[in-house]
């Protein structure tokens, strides 16, 4: 029996708990880690204690970790701080959550509550798919990657390393979207998204800020 630590204990944090707790996973929940030890301050019942800060807390034998962060920086740097210190991330798969035996997981993915993964999908290590998102046959999802909730990753698709999509949005079939992009809450996306391009609407097109007239 192993021993899970969540890195994190925010909302989502709390969620991964609910999540790893009602998953196969051969683990006893352990804590989390966060760098600010008031994080659980005021929610009470059944949580587990936060261990301490990322970087200080030193992995012990049975330990293994899962982060759950939503932003991406974040994630990646608490990620390289755990694995600095020898720390070794699994997969929590929550027990309603489908995936194909032909799809293939990387390290530290989390799949929550009633997501789907198709055949000849590959996730890529950290990716998070969140509350009834699909990717559907032969996707391509690169790691750190975050789908929100309802989100829809038809056939073929491609999402490069650090893609967010928010809830609700659809990918269309064959299409590329690059690395570090984002695809807005609700948003359609009919054609391909360059690296780094915030894309928003029905159809999706790069979201630009307006400068705000003088007075």
């Amino acid at each position: 029996m192993k021993d899970l630590i969540i890195v994190g204990a925010g909302g989502f944090g709390r969620e991964v708990l609910a999540w790893a707790r009602e998953s196969a996973g051969e683990w006893l929940v352990k804590g989390f880690l966060d760098d600010n030890p008031r994080a659980l301050d005021g929610f009470g019942g059944d949580l587990p204690p936060i261990l301490g800060a990322v970087a200080v807390y030193r992995p012990r034998p049975r330990d293994v970790f899962v982060c759950a962060m939503g932003q991406i920086e974040s994630k990646r740097r608490c990620v390289g701080l755990v694995r600095a210190n020898g720390g070794v991330f699994t997969n929590v798969i929550h027990a309603t959550a489908v995936h194909s035996r032909r799809a293939r997981l990387g390290m530290g993915v989390i799949l929550c509550p009633y997501s789907i993964v198709s055949p000849d999908v590959e996730l890529g290590d950290f990716v998070t798919v969140n509350l009834h998102s699909t990717v559907s046959h032969d996707s391509v999802v690169g790691r750190w990657s975050q789908l929100h909730c309802h989100v829809d990753i038809t056939g073929g698709v491609t999402l490069g390393e650090g893609v967010l999509v928010g809830s609700h949005a659809s990918v269309l079939p064959r299409l590329k979207v690059g690395a570090g992009a984002v695809v807005g809450a609700g948003s359609i996306v009919v054609r391909d998204v360059a690296p780094g391009v915030t894309v928003f609407g029905v159809p999706a097109r790069p979201y630009v800020v307006k400068p705000r007239p003088h007075a």
